[in-house]
């Protein structure tokens, strides 16, 4: 979901839901191979929100935040969901 666009810079505030199927549920930030452009920002987990690091792991229903240009939005989603 496109939660809002920074025109200045181009870029998408973007909100992706993690369901129980995606390939990096239980793994690490750090191994999500994220397109160039774009950003992990926060987690939203249950009531908490997460800045995330390297180590942090992702969790089934974890709400992702991510920052990027709109020509990597689909790669993103891509990525995180699957292909």
């Amino acid at each position: 979901v496109r939660l809002m666009t920074f025109r200045q810079a181009q870029a998408n505030l973007v909100e992706i839901t993690l369901p129980e199927t995606a390939p990096y549920v239980g793994r690490a930030v750090r191994e999500v191979p994220l397109p160039r452009d774009s950003a992990l920002v926060a987690i939203l987990r249950g009531r908490r929100v997460v800045a995330p690091t390297p180590g942090d792991s992702l969790e089934p229903g974890d709400e992702l935040i991510f920052v990027c240009t709109s020509e990597v939005e689909d790669e993103v989603r891509s990525v995180i969901l699957g292909r």
